[in-house]
């Protein structure tokens, strides 16, 4: 559920696998229908684990991008790359634009995406200077490498996603507000994980049947019911890693699981693989 600093390849990830039967993330599930229909940009929100690239990836599949000779979904993480080091990997560079340069310059993301989709993650760590290049390419439709003074058309869909309150950093002038109205045309809330809490159960039988057939051992037949009498436990944590922080967990009790096969699933059990259970639930 989440991305590497970057990358480029065809999406792996459909809507389909957005888990859970709750209204939230049905609803969900026909937003990122209905988005994949349209060009326009979008942008995603939702806190650290809640799956951004996931829904990313899903609305490339759903999108007319995708069906036309199925077109790159490129993706890259803001927030973990210098800006200097953003600036090339997004615009690329020309020959000799600095001491290193690659012989005969190098294409950067967008024009890896042409005809495809780039995925800003952490778009809100964006430093400002690389905000305002970002802005004039969605106007102009054309970005110019570093070190270079050709204008290079690139036809792009911009997702774009962050965990922080944008609005709040273009408040702050940490963000500018042109651009947050012309990444937001289409805006995705994605619910976190205790906001529907009828999706924790089948979600964590999910991940743990998966983890325990990635270490060759099989789930007790009392699985399920074995999970129904750890519901208050799970149910009144407050997840704050999400859904990521709930896989995680399955993977940690399927080890467990793996070389204790006798061994019930209690939520004393569970206490003792992740204490931070038993805590009080913090006012949100």
């Amino acid at each position: 559920w989440s991305s590497d600093v970057c990358s480029s390849d065809l999406a792996k990830h459909s809507v389909t696998e957005l888990r859970g039967h709750s209204e939230k993330i049905e609803t969900l599930r026909q937003t990122i229908t209905l988005f994949g229909k349209s060009p326009a940009p979008v942008l995603i929100e939702g806190e650290t684990g809640t799956g951004k690239e996931l829904v990313a990836q899903a609305i490339h599949r759903e999108s007319l991008r995708k069906g036309v000779g199925n077109q790159p979904f490129v993706a890259v993480n803001c927030g973990a790359i210098a800006e200097s080091l953003l600036e090339s990997e997004l615009f690329g560079y020309d020959e000799g634009a600095f001491t290193g340069s690659r012989r005969g310059g190098h294409a950067g993301l967008f024009e890896s995406a042409h005809r495809g989709t780039l995925f800003l993650d952490e778009i809100g760590e964006m430093p400002l200077p690389l905000q305002t290049r970002l802005l004039r390419v969605l106007e102009e439709k054309e970005i110019v490498r570093v070190g270079g003074t050709r204008p290079i058309p690139v036809d792009v869909r911009i997702i774009s996603a962050t965990h922080c309150d944008l609005q709040q950093h273009v408040a702050n002038h940490l963000f500018r507000a042109d651009l947050f109205y012309r990444l937001g045309v289409l805006r995705v809330q994605i619910p976190a994980l205790r906001e529907r809490s009828e999706d924790i159960i089948p979600l964590a039988e999910w991940w743990l049947k998966n983890a325990l057939a990635e270490l060759g051992a099989r789930p007790s037949v009392n699985l399920n019911a074995e999970l129904q009498t750890c519901a208050n436990v799970l149910n009144t944590w407050h997840w704050p890693g999400n859904v990521r922080e709930l896989r995680n967990l399955m993977q940690r009790v399927a080890l467990f699981l793996s070389v204790e096969p006798l061994q019930a699933l209690t939520p004393s059990l569970l206490v003792k693989l992740a204490p931070e259970l038993a805590k009080e639930k913090p006012s949100l």
